[in-house]
């Protein structure tokens, strides 16, 4: 890449709310660059917010929702460029019994982040005054107003940076989609079974790469018969629709188990109360009339009356497992686990166990004052995943004692050979925060689910209205062999990994899963809605691809995997 030019300038501004981007989103820092001048900028992040001021937490432990407005830029004489904003925070006003508006205060102090690369960011800071530091170059307002970013009037500083920088942020937004395909002009084998072997490998924009599965045409193929033969093939890329269906499901799960496909959700539109299995050959047949299908649990009266929640297919101790959120009566949702018998059938009800509610190390109930505060909750949408032999779990968990404490993500130890009792009290993992996890008075961390690569555990949760066009997707990051259960070990994004339109037409995307199928692929399966303001939920899948660093990236749409005009290839055999 090569935008080099000799006045290259970094933006900082602040977007004008409108619907499906509320003020909570757009009183954060948005950047954009420009390679001329000023006259034109493109903004980084798909014009979502980068730097969001921190909540602060009221006297009973509540959540005070803070945005920043009148940016500044600096470069300072130690090489940092320095962003500032005055914090605002909300404050929510009850309106009756249902209506709940915002008052917004200015507190006096300022938010500050630091940065050598507009790539990666310090914690918001906050503080009373700027800081003290020798400032070389101080950002100016922008002589003209960018009409493509939504900037709200006022709030924008623009500063020059070298061309090198400006081409470094620009390479570091780089979304992978498909660049070219490699594969070998020409190969010389002994069977047509080696051909089948032949993988194309997919070089993406952002220099990630996948190797992918090609059918190849061999019919007429006589391996008896040494010579050089033109074979033409199709490179293989699952393609799913959005919606997968059209009826509703939450919470979609789908699991690869034994040779079969498995899908499990949230399915209480209408007032259904009940866990559904289905089984197919493939992901893809999951979702059509003929799968296979059975309730293994529902409505019991006196056992299981209310929330059928965010059901989990887990391995755990070797034996399959569903992690559960059920409420006895009214609304008391809890965390529990159904194992199934070896060699039991998973769409057969009666090879479940009773589900089995989780438990600490000193027998109390998870819901029972985890935190040592005094305070009792509500648990649900437990995931699990193993490490070094240990069972670990990470789960949501709320308070209304004394006011909301917003969801919260717990996370422990737990016996993986009968992971409803917990080795090690639960210690906070995340709290929403962030303007896109506490939002428009829904504060939310909720929905965790990992995925555990080579060396590292990622952990992907939601943030913000469940029920909105704001739903999106945060990310927990660990090392592997670091301390697990010390939570300096994770690292939170300061920004969402998924939101609404990150791929065309899918908004408020949330509540995910990851499942590897048969080929060693992840996919991400998810929730979401296709109007604004819609709140009834639909289904997505699609592969996740593996950025350079490791780290998923989650809105690779199947086009930008593979375009389809691109799926056709051939190659010239030599048969020895």
């Amino acid at each position: 890449m090569n935008l080099c030019n000799n006045d290259c300038r970094i933006l900082a501004y602040i977007r004008t709310p409108s619907p499906g981007y509320s003020v909570y989103l757009g009183e954060s820092v948005h950047f954009a660059l420009s390679f001329d001048g000023g006259s034109s900028y493109t903004p980084l992040f798909k014009n979502y917010g980068m730097l969001f001021a921190k909540c602060r937490f009221s006297e009973e432990n509540g959540i005070v929702s803070a945005g920043v407005r009148e940016l500044e830029l600096c470069l300072s004489s130690d090489g940092e460029y320095i962003i500032t904003g005055r914090e605002v925070i909300r404050h929510q006003v009850k309106n009756g019994i249902f209506m709940t508006s915002f008052e917004t205060e200015k507190t006096g102090c300022l938010v500050e982040w630091r940065t050598k690369d507009f790539i990666k960011f310090t914690e918001p800071r906050l503080c009373q005054e700027k800081s003290s530091f020798s400032c070389l170059t101080t950002g100016a307002r922008p002589g003209k107003i960018p009409e493509n970013l939504g900037i709200d009037s006022g709030d924008a500083c623009e500063l020059s940076i070298p061309a090198q920088l400006a081409e470094l942020i620009a390479i570091g937004d780089i979304e992978p989609r498909y660049a070219k395909t490699l594969l070998p002009q020409r190969i010389a084998v002994s069977s047509v079974d080696e051909i089948a072997n032949v993988k194309a490998d997919i070089i993406y924009t952002d220099g990630s790469r996948h190797q992918k599965r090609v059918r190849w045409e061999l019919d007429g193929l006589d391996a008896s018969r040494p010579g050089s033969y033109k074979i033409e093939g199709k490179i293989q890329c699952r393609r799913f629709d959005f919606p997968v269906e059209e009826r509703p499901w939450g919470d979609p799960i789908v699991k690869y188990y034994q040779g079969k496909y498995y899908f499990i959700g949230t399915d209480d539109r209408g007032g259904n109360k009940m866990f559904e299995i289905r089984r197919a050959d493939s992901p893809e047949l999951l979702f059509s009339e003929d799968s296979e299908r059975s309730v293994i649990l529902d409505y019991t009266p006196g056992k299981y009356e209310s929330t059928f929640w965010a059901p989990e297919l887990h391995i755990a101790g070797g034996k399959m497992r569903i992690f559960c959120t059920l409420g006895k009566g009214g609304f008391d949702p809890q965390s529990h686990v159904m194992t199934l018998r070896d060699g039991g059938d998973m769409l057969n009800p009666a090879d479940w166990s009773e589900p089995k509610r989780c438990v600490m190390p000193d027998g109390r109930f998870l819901g029972t004052n985890p935190l040592g505060d005094g305070k009792n909750g509500i648990t649900l949408d437990m995931t699990y995943f193993e490490q070094d032999g240990e069972g670990y779990v990470s789960f949501s968990f709320r308070t209304w004692a004394g006011t909301d404490s917003g969801s919260m993500l717990m996370f422990a130890k737990t016996d993986p050979d009968q992971p409803w009792m917990l080795k090690s009290f639960p210690v906070l993992m995340s709290r929403p925060e962030y303007g896109w996890e506490n939002i428009d008075g829904t504060d939310n961390n909720e929905g965790p689910h990992p995925i555990v690569t080579e060396d590292k555990i990622f952990i992907v949760y939601s943030g913000g209205n469940a029920a909105g066009d704001t739903y999106v997707l945060g990310m927990l990051t660990a090392d592997r062999r670091s301390d697990l259960l010390d939570m300096r070990s994770w690292e939170k994004s300061q920004r969402p990994v998924l939101a609404s339109d990150f791929v065309k037409g899918e908004l408020g995307c949330g509540h995910n899963g990851f499942f590897t199928d048969e080929y060693g692929d992840i996919y991400i399966t998810y929730h979401g809605h296709k109007t604004l303001g819609n709140s009834e939920r639909i289904d997505g899948i699609r592969r996740v691809q593996l950025k350079p660093d490791g780290s998923p990236h989650l809105w690779l749409s199947a086009e930008q995997d593979l375009p389809r005009e691109c799926e056709s290839v051939s190659m010239e055999v030599k048969i020895k």
